[in-house]
């Protein structure tokens, strides 16, 4: 689930307006975007998020726009032939169903939303259940349900036997009713916690946000922590590398990248993340083999275990043979992607 994107419709809606949710709830065959793939169109047809874009995802923005206006749900099953795709210049093929969810600003729903959006912003997480419905009017009661993942339920929807939480996006028959459910599992977005402004982290910061990361920059020197150097970061952390331990918490979505100015700046994040009792999903530092042995013998000798320092990605990056400041960002990125992948 985007929650950048569920955080805009929360405003969206606490301004008084409506929006258009698009969901690709099955797929067949080869299709740009899988299962959960959602978007958001607004009143004026501006769109956030995407499901793969081209001409699929500009008729689904236009069918959107007046969807909204008509106030009713919509079912449609986009099929996309080889004829087609060879037409309409598209590069996949396949079928894809899509379910178009108009969402109005009225008081249960912008509850309903906050609730969400206040999941996604104490970093807990949860299941949104959808009923599928086609050509229904929006302001039918008793739509959708959000799980916490401690058990706390919020909405409704009448003879339905709550589920296991989604770790996958996901469409499930809700038993003798024959009535559609569409899972989505409620995380928080990955935050990459960046430690270093210098050349490399300029690239890995663009690279990260690209792919639906949030992202926290750290360093001690003014001239690399500020926002004209990395436009549109979340945090800025312009203080000492243990103050900046003092004002964050590392959770099971948090990615540490460790680039400091040199060796004493490297050693001195890994030590505050490996002491900090967190668990990390990565903890990856740039430097050669020599100078990680250097490091983690220190380190051993400071009472850190080597089971711990096991599990630390140095050197860096996948080994493509990076080269240049933009390559060694990409072959972090790409080994970030594949141990997410992993999780």
């Amino acid at each position: 689930m985007n929650a950048n994107l569920y955080s805009k419709l929360y405003q969206t809606l606490k301004n008084g307006e409506g929006a258009v949710l698009i969901r690709i709830i099955q797929r067949q065959g080869s299709a740009p975007r899988g299962v959960g793939s959602v978007c958001l169109v607004d009143a004026d047809g501006t769109l956030f998020g995407t499901i793969g874009g081209g001409l699929l995802e500009y008729k689904a923005v236009e069918k959107a726009k007046v969807l909204l206006k008509k106030r009713i749900t919509s079912l449609t099953t986009v099929n996309m032939t080889a004829r087609e795709v060879a037409e309409e210049g598209m590069i996949c093929g396949g079928r894809v169903e899509l379910f178009f969810e108009p969402i109005l600003p009225e008081d249960d729903t912008v509850e309903f939303f906050r609730t969400i959006n206040d999941l996604f912003q104490s970093g807990g997480s949860g299941t949104l259940i959808t009923l599928i419905r086609d050509e229904t009017d929006v302001s039918a009661p008793d739509t959708r349900i959000l799980v916490n993942k401690d058990g706390r339920v919020t909405g409704t929807i009448p003879f339905v036997k709550l589920p296991e939480h989604a770790i996958q996006p996901h469409l499930i028959e809700a038993g003798e009713t024959g009535r559609r459910l569409f899972l989505e599992p409620v995380v928080q977005n990955p935050e990459l916690l960046l430690f270093g402004g210098g050349h490399v982290s300029t690239f890995v910061f663009s690279l990260a946000k690209t792919i639906g990361f949030d992202v926290s920059v750290f360093d001690d020197l003014g001239e690399f922590a500020n926002r004209e150097r990395f436009p549109g970061v979340n945090e800025i952390y312009h203080m000492s590398y243990r103050d900046a331990f003092e004002n964050i918490a590392i959770t099971g979505s948090s990615y540490i990248v460790i680039v400091t100015r040199g060796h004493g700046g490297d050693k001195d994040v890994l030590e505050l993340v490996l002491k900090s009792g967190a668990s990390p999903a990565y903890v990856g530092m740039i430097g050669s083999l020599r100078k990680r042995d250097t490091i983690y013998k220190a380190l051993m000798e400071n009472e850190i275990s080597q089971e711990a320092l096991a599990a630390v990605h140095c050197p860096i990056g996948l080994d493509i043979g990076a080269r240049t400041p933009e390559e060694i960002a990409v072959s972090i990125i790409a080994e970030i992607i594949q141990v997410k992948s992993r999780q």
